[in-house]
């Protein structure tokens, strides 16, 4: 390992900070280049021992199905078949919602290009379950034509829509932006924030202005109007304090994961969200953080991680992949060396900040998020792992979230 740490350690500041900050987004501590040390085991110790200043023992958690990484450039004529089948188990097993992304141009993830699109299709195949989209990318979406498509789904599920809003941080998407701005890619996150009040007003029925290509000034209202009064929003963040603080200001749930700091700062950001709910006069305890964990769970643990390692690695992979152009001018990057760093990753995130493993070993970390104040985990459970170990999963998560429940009677 030390020839990572060489190499790392010989990065500049500003690409240290930057691959420290993608990794955390996913959860994923970087090494130690300061003192050249391999991880010790007392910090990941200390942090899997970590006690909550306050206890919620009373508290419940919600669980979601969460689809984020389907390969969109396979070739079998029933893609969409895991996702069906899962959704109309999480429907039947009382699981709180089905969650899909916005995602575009690469393989990763190539499968889920309009959660719209696929919200309405599971609209027909459920009854209960909400049908989120996590997330909608918004700086690349009019908030007219965002909320006439959102409209339908609302109609055709019967008002199961919910929405978790993103800012996007790939330039190549915003392609699909409604402006060729150089500049909009830039301000994205205040045209995000400014899209949210006229998708609300629009939603609730209300006369909002729109310039047409002549400069002429429309006042829109859209058809059709949904079944829901009030769409339900989240926010999408990696952890960024100022997102949450924005997120409370117009009352927003929030959608995330585990930081590479672990629950303590968890739990300090989901404290100042709710004081900043408060303070915008928004009941704290009605509006839910959501937190996104890759999931499989099964009756052995050493199954279950024989199963997981090769997708899960293959996954870091890709979102590694994705940063080596913070290293592409140190060229002593070896195979070996980003094959360590992957395995390293993998070992972490099994370990401490992931729902893989027998129930027994997932139950504390349920319990250690719902006592910070997480309300809901969201389980990604599309990450290369085959179909049948994928439902089997599920019935052990059906067990576990009858753990959590607040009635054990509404989870079949």
């Amino acid at each position: 390992m030390s020839g990572i740490q060489d190499r790392l350690a010989a990065l500049s500041p500003e690409q240290r900070a930057l691959l420290e900050r993608r990794l955390k987004q996913q959860g994923i501590a970087a090494p130690d280049t300061a003192s050249g040390a391999k991880p010790g085991r007392g910090q990941a110790a200390a942090e899997a021992a970590f006690v909550p200043k306050r206890r919620r023992s009373e508290a419940t958690m919600d669980f979601s199905l969460f689809f984020f990484s389907g390969d969109g450039s396979t070739m079998d004529r029933h893609k969409y078949g895991l996702l069906m089948e899962c959704a109309a188990f999480a429907d039947r097993h009382g699981f709180k919602a089905v969650w899909t992304p916005e995602r575009h141009f690469e393989e990763f993830g190539g499968l889920y290009p309009n959660p719209s699109v696929l919200s309405a299709a599971l609209a027909a195949v459920t009854e209960r379950v909400e049908l989120r989209a996590g997330s909608v990318v918004l700086p690349l979406h009019h908030p007219v034509r965002f909320v006439e498509e959102w409209s339908v789904v609302d109609n055709l599920s019967d008002g199961r829509v919910s929405v978790a809003f993103a800012t996007g941080w790939h330039p190549a998407d915003f392609i699909l932006a409604p402006v060729q701005d150089p500049d909009y890619y830039v301000r994205r996150k205040e045209e995000l924030f400014k899209s949210v009040e006229q998708v609300r007003a629009l939603w609730n029925g209300e006369a909002v202005p729109f310039t047409d290509a002549s400069g002429a000034v429309h006042r829109i209202k859209t058809l059709p109007r949904p079944i829901q009064s009030e769409l339900n929003l989240w926010i999408a963040t990696n952890g960024n304090e100022e997102t949450y603080r924005q997120a409370a200001e117009i009352g927003a749930g929030i959608l995330t994961g585990i930081l590479g700091n672990g629950f303590a700062e968890l739990e300090g950001k989901i404290e100042r969200y709710r004081e900043a709910l408060l303070r915008h006069g928004y009941d704290p305890q009605a509006k839910k953080v959501a937190v996104m964990l890759h999931t499989c769970l099964g009756e052995n643990d050493e199954a279950v991680r024989a199963k997981v390692e090769r997708p899960l690695k293959e996954y870091l992979k890709t979102f590694l992949s994705q940063q080596r152009q913070i290293l592409a001018d140190y060229d002593g990057m070896t195979d070996a060396d980003f094959e360590a760093i992957v395995s390293r990753a993998f070992d972490k995130y099994y370990r401490e900040s992931s729902l893989l493993g027998t129930p027994d070993k997932c139950v504390k970390l349920v319990e250690t998020l719902r006592d910070i104040g997480v309300g809901e985990i969201a389980c990604l459970i599309d990450f290369g792992v085959d179909r049948e170990t994928v439902m089997e999963s599920l019935v052990w998560l059906s067990e576990l979230q009858r753990k959590f429940a607040y009635d054990k009677e509404l989870i079949p």
